[in-house]
């Protein structure tokens, strides 16, 4: 027997469907086989004005693994992916996907983002920075702690220190000043503080979404851009609008995030997202913007094939 024979047997038996194994190479040096795991998902698709039909797309994950044979063809089993880290592998990339897609739709709608007005009441102590800066070209190092409680002080150098990574501001001796990202949009917006405003934000939101809502604790971002990731994601599988209801935006999200969302929450949540442009609206359905799906696509295809970097 083979040693690719010995390999499709032990995976048939010890992983079963929807895993897929490579053709085996051999090590002349560690006189061992070895084969790649991989597998492909199914993705089915449905447009809720035609509720008995859908469509299929392919999931590809390169990497969940390797099995290993010694140069008699025996399994290795001290090297070879057991099954039951053979399906966390599987889990953990599904959550990177998720988290992937997600960070397209937060890059490619920022802007949209910054509109909402419940958004930007969040933000209130990035425009306190931002709007001094703006007025007088610099904050002293003194005007972040003169009558200003400590907890809000340290606030504020957090903040700072975003703003900072990303070019927002530059610090110096004396207090900071704005960074070259700031000058630029002040300069391209001189006549339209609105839109400055939003091009700040959807600069922040672009660059450090993860930061906000991990390290500053602002969860109202979370939700919104969850159900927009939800209605994004068969649009960016498939590359078309595709009509979705309530119920099953609803499921949308219980299946990807894991828990339940109120209905008057959603409705608020859709709300947001249709005044903002992010989305549109026909009737009872929901679906993305063209020029906002286009752009996720472009992103997605320039990301790496899904793969654990260590099993």
């Amino acid at each position: 027997m083979s040693a690719e024979a010995v390999i499709q047997r032990f995976a048939y038996n010890e992983y079963g469907q929807n895993i897929f194994i490579d053709p085996p190479s051999f090590d002349s040096e560690s006189k061992m086989y070895y084969a790649n795991i991989r597998s492909k998902l199914p993705v089915f698709i449905h447009d809720d004005r035609f509720p008995g039909d859908y469509k299929v797309r392919v999931l590809r994950i390169d990497s969940l693994g390797k099995i290993y044979l010694n140069e008699n063809l025996q399994i290795i089993p001290n090297l070879t992916t057991k099954r039951e880290k053979c399906y966390t592998n599987l889990e953990t990339l599904l959550e990177n996907w998720r988290h992937r897609i997600e960070n397209i739709v937060v890059t490619s709608s920022s802007t949209e983002f910054a509109k909402i007005k419940e958004f930007r009441n969040h933000f209130g102590k990035i425009e306190l920075l931002l709007d001094h800066l703006i007025e007088f070209g610099e904050i002293k190092n003194f005007q972040l702690s003169k009558h200003m409680p400590r907890t809000d002080q340290n606030k504020l150098k957090r903040y700072l220190s975003l703003l900072e990574g990303i070019d927002l501001v530059r610090k110096v001796e004396t207090g900071y000043i704005m960074g070259n990202t700031l000058v630029g949009l002040t300069k391209r917006f001189e006549d339209d503080e609105e839109q400055l405003q939003i091009s700040v934000l959807s600069h922040i939101i672009r660059h450090r979404y993860s930061t906000l809502k991990q390290v500053f604790d602002l969860n109202i971002l979370e939700r919104t851009i969850a159900i927009d990731n939800v209605i994004y994601y068969p649009e960016i599988e498939l590359g078309e609008s595709i009509y979705r209801h309530r119920s099953s935006i609803q499921r949308s999200y219980k299946f990807h995030y894991k828990k339940n969302i109120n209905p008057l929450r959603l409705t608020r949540i859709l709300k947001r997202l249709e005044r903002c442009e992010a989305i549109m609206r026909d009737g009872d359905n929901f679906f993305g913007q063209d020029h906002l799906r286009e752009d996720m696509i472009t992103k997605k295809e320039n990301e790496p094939p899904l793969v654990i970097s260590r099993v």
